[in-house]
């Protein structure tokens, strides 16, 4: 007989602390790498390296995390999680200037302890709440998170203009260890033995971190170095191997990180290149105009402002558009919400280098309302039809890739941003034109170009909504 907690409110507190410090610093930290790369005077390739470490460290190794707490438990993994983010903070404050592959081991380290705070609160949220209250229980994970990453990038944008991007870090610091605190002191001790889940996949783990790891390097190495240079070959040639020794692995797992038992399904494949597509557009289109805001006007707060915009879109599609799906077709309201990104992506064919809040805001929060509202849609598609034993797998096998389409947008969008900025500036400096003027010519020039390669991306993501199979069932009269 279940025994029902009674306590669960109270016992939610430590969990919603933790999953509000994740969200803070995951908004504070927005603007980070745009600022580091411009006050250390390095090439903006680099910005796509430094923000691409932490979303791999977060995406790749969630599932890895995931598996890990069946083992350590509940409580443990969150602290574990938290002390790695924290870690990371601390850690790249007070790095020496100018040691970037450091910074990206750093930043990794705190994408991994990321991994192990969201699905620890998620956990909480179904085991201990009542069965009744589970909508409200997400409700409040989705409110917690999206109220504080609305609030971190405008707040980061301050204290990067009054104090530089170390005060941000510090103060993501200061959240975390906060954080740990509450959580220690205030998380119960698990009793009793885990849930036995079989023994764990080391070889899953390791070739999953390799095979995504890979996923994300192609795209990089392949724009910064060109396509037939020896380290985007090598990074093909390890991302096939590794593809294939990872199917034959989660084949014979008894208990893989990756659930293949229905990635075939047309269900599964659709939302997954959907998302590929066009949720990128998330992290590469503000750290691309971060950069771009850096480059032409020097205004480090324009592009906070605009990247809280863009998470208030986020909001406002979760719960305006996401619900529709329930009412109609769920291919045709998530081909609508990609026409909002669309129009977001088109607005950025109009940047100049005086565009000002207005048409970056309202440029952002289009992206965000679209990709907002598709969140809910396509995991509702990708679980539909699947029978409730392969539920839980199922939706953690798609949180995977899901967790890895946005690094695979910045993988893509943040290098084209980048070279196109590096190569419009040599030129110019080649025509006679000053240093200022060849940078700020050749960022406007290269978000434009950026955003007409989103605006194709999206098209096509369009097109491949429209192909998703039909689920909906209306209700029969009366």
């Amino acid at each position: 007989m279940d025994t029902v907690n009674k306590d669960y409110q109270k016992g939610f507190i430590p969990y919603a602390v933790a999953a509000a410090a994740l969200s803070l610093c995951g908004g504070l930290m927005a603007a980070v790498p745009s600022n580091m790369v411009a006050d250390w005077q390095l090439a903006e390739s680099n910005v796509a390296w430094l923000a691409m470490a932490y979303s791999l460290g977060a995406a790749a190794t969630a599932p890895i995390l995931g598996k890990l707490a069946d083992i350590l438990g509940r409580r443990k993994t969150l602290l574990l999680g938290l002390i790695l983010l924290t870690a990371g903070f601390a850690l790249t404050a007070v790095i020496p200037d100018g040691m970037v592959v450091p910074v990206m081991v750093l930043r990794f380290l705190s994408g991994v302890g990321a991994a192990g705070i969201s699905p620890v609160v998620l956990s909480y949220i179904m085991t201990e709440f009542p069965q009744e209250k589970l909508g409200k229980g997400f409700t409040l994970y989705m409110l917690i998170s999206c109220g504080m990453v609305i609030f971190g990038p405008a707040l980061g944008s301050v204290l990067l203009v009054r104090s530089g991007w170390r005060v941000v870090l510090y103060t993501c610091t200061a959240v975390g260890v906060f954080a740990l605190l509450a959580c220690l002191f205030l998380t119960k001790r698990e009793e009793g033995a885990r849930r036995n889940t079989g023994p764990f996949d080391y070889t899953g783990a390791a070739l999953v971190l390799v095979f995504f790891s890979m996923l994300l390097f192609i795209p990089t190495f392949g724009q910064n170095n060109g396509w037939l240079a020896v380290p985007t070959l090598l990074c093909i040639a390890v991302g096939a191997v590794s593809l294939v020794l990872l199917y034959v692995t989660e084949r014979k797992a008894q208990n893989p990180i990756l659930n293949g038992q229905f990635i075939a399904r047309k269900q599964f494949l659709l939302p997954v290149i959907a998302l590929f597509l066009s949720q990128g557009l998330l992290q590469s289109c503000m750290t691309n105009i971060i950069t771009f805001a850096i480059v032409t006007t020097g205004d480090r707060t324009l592009s906070g402002i605009a990247t809280s915009i863009l998470y208030v879109g986020m909001a406002l599609g979760t719960v305006v558009i996401g619900p529709l799906a329930d009412k109609r077709e769920p291919r045709t309201v998530a081909a609508v919400a990609l026409v909002f990104v669309a129009l977001g992506a088109a607005l950025q064919l109009r940047f100049t280098a005086d565009t000002g809040l207005l048409l970056t805001g309202a440029a952002m929060f289009l992206i965000g309302l679209g990709l907002g509202g598709n969140g809910t849609i396509f995991l509702k598609v990708v679980l539909s039809g699947l029978p409730q034993q392969l539920a839980g797998s199922g939706s953690g096998t798609y949180n995977v890739f899901r967790d890895m389409s946005t690094p695979f947008g910045v993988a893509v969008f943040v290098p084209l941003f980048s070279r196109r900025l590096a190569d419009g500036t040599a030129l110019r400096l080649e025509q006679g034109i000053g240093e200022t003027a060849a940078r700020t010519m050749a960022a406007v020039e290269a978000i434009q170009a950026t955003a007409l390669v989103q605006v194709v991306s999206v098209a096509a993501g369009i097109a491949v909504c429209l192909m998703l199979p039909k689920i909906y069932n209306p209700p029969k009269a009366s």
